[in-house]
């Protein structure tokens, strides 16, 4: 999950016909009422649009269901069923350097011996194409790729742990089939991973079973604490997006924080564990964002902590989500990337006290239905969360914004034809709940001696801190304040000037010290009792 922002540019024969038959859609409803199923007459549509998805692969996926359906196992029936209402939006990404025309510039992350090289190349090519960026250049859809025995292997596999194993006995069929049976953990290349990785953890298993541990979590916790070190975390992975494979991981040995998540969910799945990943697009304080894993319970439930300040956490789950952005969106309508996808869930509140705001928008553009939430990382505003728009007689053209993540900056944005557009003032969301706008427009009279940049900050993949970036008397700097939708200069310090003192700032005001010539990855602050605080 974890990309480094770059700021000068994240067998057999089918007999069985493609069309599902009356007598199989009357057959799962039956099968689905004996197992408790939550599957919907929703759920028979997105079969449907599933089917109709997977082009010339739907003989495969439709050969998978029918396999099901003859198997005389309902259980199995209907979690076929389920996998095929679900598949649609999941698949491998293939993320590489392009231009702004998404060609592609030639860049491979492993070439290079260490980050610091990959970063050099980048900075070469950034000169020559400003806005170079990691861009998604192809999507192999998994209703268009998987075969039906890659999804009978999995399948299977899930079930004969899921049954077989002691400490599974407690796991509920709903938190099976959520954390457990799918067979992917994010956008990594389709692999069978499930009978290496247990094969990995036999002596694990055969200790387990002896120990007569029946606790979830506790055995969680072993098997993820096992998996964990199968893949470490490498920086170089910064610069490589494209999620890995269970082979690809099983053979370089390294990865970033989205990698290893994905291994843990691998292991942990094998032998009926269970674990959630959690993400948060990007982080509120600190640049880049991250991913981890969360050891659940029988019901599916769990949290871990917080490696940094997170405005949002989400949790990717295989189910499609209905009331998720990119399921309500209209097909003409652009929304950012973090947000655009269709299974993930917030759970913020799970980790950290939150708050609803409700935030007074300037007029927004015709034809505009939703409004965003936005956080400084990487030298940029960041949108990390979505409301609706609502005019109200007597109030104006406001958006509620539910849960948030408190003692952060916040800016509201909206999202115009792919560009991210600053919709109101900034806003502190302080440790109690409450609100503080940010307009720069009382009256004039804060002085600020300036001294950093950019405070200590932990690194969320490593835990070790970042020394904070002090103003040095060798170097120019600038000022800006953040005032009319936009970032405003309003003084320099020049190389060699002894003075670092800036006066005559609003008290309200949101500043951005930036060295000449940096990557502009400075922290904003503002400014309390002469010094600064950061956000």
């Amino acid at each position: 999950m974890t990309t480094l922002v770059l700021p000068v540019i994240c067998l057999g024969t089918c007999n069985f016909s493609a069309t599902l038959t009356a007598q199989t859609v009357a057959v799962s409803r039956t099968t689905a009422s004996e197992v408790h199923s939550t599957i919907s007459h929703e759920a028979d549509a997105r079969i449907d649009k599933a089917l109709e998805l997977a082009g010339a692969n739907r003989s495969e996926i439709a050969r998978f269901l029918a396999n099901y359906e003859k198997s005389g196992d309902a259980q199995k029936f209907d979690a076929a069923r389920w996998l095929v209402a679900n598949m649609d939006g999941h698949g491998f990404a293939r993320i590489e350097l392009c231009d702004k025309d998404n060609k592609q510039l030639g860049f491979d992350a492993l070439a290079y011996a260490n980050l610091g090289e990959a970063q050099a190349r980048l900075d070469e090519i950034g000169k020559s194409h400003p806005d170079a960026d990691f861009r998604k250049i192809s999507f192999e859809s998994d209703l268009e790729h998987a075969s039906a025995d890659f999804l009978i292997a999995h399948l299977e596999g899930a079930f004969d742990a899921w049954r077989s194993l002691p400490w599974a006995k407690s796991i509920s069929y709903e938190a099976f089939r959520e954390h457990i049976l799918p067979y992917r953990g994010s956008n990594e290349p389709l692999d069978l991973w499930r009978a290496p990785a247990q094969k990995r953890l036999e002596t694990l298993v055969t200790e387990l079973r002896a120990s007569g541990e029946k606790d979830v979590r506790v055995i969680g916790e072993r098997v993820r604490s096992t998996v964990h070190p199968w893949v470490a975390f490498s920086d170089l992975y910064y610069v490589h997006p494209t999620d890995q494979s269970y082979t690809e991981m099983t053979e370089d040995k390294r990865g970033r924080c989205e990698d290893i998540t994905n291994m843990v969910s691998f292991g942990m799945r094998s032998v009926a564990t269970m674990c959630a990943s959690d993400y948060t697009p990007w982080w509120a304080a600190s640049d880049n964002n991250h991913a981890w894993e969360v050891v659940l319970d029988e019901q599916g439930r769990g949290r871990a902590g917080l490696a940094g300040r997170a405005a949002k956490v989400y949790r990717k789950t295989f189910a499609h989500q209905e009331s998720s952005l990119g399921a309500i969106k209209q097909e003409k309508e652009t929304v950012p990337r973090w947000l655009s996808g269709t299974h993930y869930i917030d759970v913020t509140a799970e980790y950290q006290p939150v708050s609803a705001v409700t935030v007074r928008l300037e007029k927004p553009p015709e034809g505009q239905r939703f409004a965003y939430l936005a956080v400084f990382n990487g030298g940029a505003w960041r949108p990390i969360h979505w409301g609706h728009i609502v005019d109200a007689p007597g109030i104006g053209t406001n958006v509620a914004f539910s849960a948030l993540g408190r003692n952060i900056c916040y800016l509201p944005m909206y999202h115009i034809d792919g560009v991210d557009v600053p919709a109101s003032a900034p806003f502190i969301l302080d440790a109690d709940g409450i609100s503080h706008t940010l307009k720069a427009s009382e009256a004039a009279d804060v002085t600020l001696v300036a001294s950093t940049t950019k405070p200590d900050i932990q690194d969320p993949d490593t835990g070790r801190i970042k020394a904070r970036t002090m103003v040095k008397p060798d170097a120019a700097y600038e000022l800006f304040v953040w005032k009319d939708g936009g970032w405003k200069s309003i003084g320099r310090r020049e190389q060699g000037e002894e003075t670092r003192v800036f006066e005559s700032l609003a008290p309200d005001g949101l500043y951005w010290l930036v060295e000449d010539g940096s990557r502009k990855l400075e922290r904003i602050f503002t400014v309390e009792a002469g010094g600064q605080v950061f956000w």
